[in-house]
Parts: C-alpha cells; sequence; structure tokens
C-alpha cells in the first residue's frame, strides 16, 4: 500500500437522477490495487486511492435487480481531497427485443418486417431519452461544481481573518505543552489543517485529540468548519472572536 504521504482522499455524494435526493445504499467500487468496494449507506462515500487513473463506478439497485448506474474515469495527480459526487442515471435492458415464442414459431415475412420497424423504434426511443438524461446530467453536475465553489469561497474568505503566520504567538497564554505541540503543528501546515491530518500527525489517541481542539476552540484560537464527513482546523489571529 502507498505511503500516507502519496494518498489522496476521494469522496462525494451520490444523488438519484430523477429527485436529485442522496441515493443511499448505492454499492460504489474503483479499480484499485487491490480493488475497493463499499456500500455508501447514506449516500455518501470516501476511498483513499494513490496517484494513478481509475474507474469509478456506482450501482444502485431495487428488488435485486440493476436499476440505476454510473461510471466515471477518475485522474489522481497528486495528494490532497478530491470531491466527486456522482449521477446515476437509469440502467437499461440489453436492447434484445424479440419475442418470446420467436425461435419456435418463426415470424412470415411481413411479422418480420414489423419486429424490425419496432425495434428500430425502440432503440431510436431509448437514444433520445439516454441524450435528454446525459444532457440534464451535465447540468446537474454543473449545480454541484458550483456550489462546491461556493464553499471553498467561503473558506477561503474566513482564512483572509488568519494574520501571517510569523506573527501569531501564544507563548504567553502559559499553554500546557500538548496545545502548544497542537498550535505548532497547525502553523508548520499554513494554519489551516483537516482534523484527520492533524491526528496523523500527533502522537495522541482520538479521544484526547478531539478534547484539545474543543479546548483551543474554547480559548478563541481556533477555528473549526465542517466539510464533508471531516472538520477543518484554522489557525485565528490573536483578539479574533
Amino acid at each position: 500500500m502507498a505511503e500516507a504521504a502519496n494518498v489522496a482522499t476521494v469522496h462525494g455524494a451520490i444523488y438519484d437522477w430523477d429527485t436529485f435526493n442522496l441515493l443511499e445504499n448505492t454499492i460504489v467500487e474503483v479499480n484499485s490495487t487491490p480493488p475497493q468496494s463499499q456500500v455508501a449507506k447514506y449516500g455518501l462515500y470516501s476511498f483513499e486511492l494513490p496517484r494513478g487513473i481509475y474507474t469509478l463506478k456506482a450501482s444502485y439497485y431495487e428488488n435485486g435487480e440493476l436499476a440505476s448506474y454510473t461510471e466515471q474515469v477518475l485522474n489522481i495527480t497528486d495528494d490532497g481531497d478530491y470531491i466527486l459526487d456522482l449521477l446515476l442515471l437509469p440502467a437499461y435492458p440489453d436492447g434484445n427485443f424479440s419475442l418470446n415464442d420467436s425461435h419456435t414459431n418463426p415470424p412470415s415475412m411481413n411479422e418480420d418486417k414489423y419486429l424490425f420497424g419496432k425495434t428500430n423504434l425502440s432503440k431510436n426511443i431509448i437514444f433520445i431519452l439516454t441524450v435528454i438524461l446525459f444532457i440534464g446530467g451535465v447540468i446537474v453536475l454543473f449545480i454541484l461544481k458550483k456550489r462546491h465553489d461556493s464553499e471553498k469561497a467561503d473558506i477561503e474568505r474566513s482564512l483572509h481573518e488568519i494574520t501571517e503566520l510569523e506573527n501569531l504567538d501564544y507563548n504567553d497564554l502559559n499553554l500546557p505543552q500538548d496545545l502548544q505541540q497542537l498550535i505548532e503543528i497547525i502553523k508548520a501546515n499554513g494554519g489551516r489543517i483537516t482534523q484527520r491530518e492533524l491526528r496523523r500527525k500527533i502522537n495522541y489517541s482520538e479521544a484526547k485529540v478531539s478534547l484539545m481542539i474543543s479546548d483551543l476552540e474554547n480559548r478563541g484560537i481556533i477555528e473549526k468548519f465542517k466539510k464533508g464527513r471531516g472538520n477543518i482546523i484554522l489557525l485565528k489571529k490573536r483578539g479574533s472572536t
């Protein structure tokens, strides 16, 4: 398995094409080495992947039959956080429109022409519907991208409230050594770090790190933002509220 420093987190939401609601219990697969799969119980998925090109597949079943499906190519060029929302489109039959008794009772010439015309008409209808759904999916993905861009802009506006890191000094507060260590890690990371990454960089339990973050937040030293299924920790300037 690749080292943690070279692993990216890929995550996102799964939407139904008709209602645009989160599609729960969708099966999501990626052709990593070894392959990974999971059930998106609440319509959300997350994978850790090294650099490379992958195919991400999502399948939703109703009454044991495939109801909707999508497939996306994902190019991981660097470690970090990748957000890829998925819009599942209806799954169609294999296109076999022949009658059940066509093998035992071959159609006459007129019947054969009728079946041929009926098959072509059905295929044309499915093609037109597929094109319409594809265009609709592109529009929805554009809207979802705009929403993520807006969330990113909100975080960037919060970052403007942080002073230059070299001017941030909390030594006069006589903080415990473990809290001071947490601050130094956040400063070394540019004043912004995910809670998950922070736990990786410090040798404390998850429960202790959560308590330390809450302590710093109560002291007004850091700010915590919710993003997806995790938290982003921001170091605040002195005297901000």
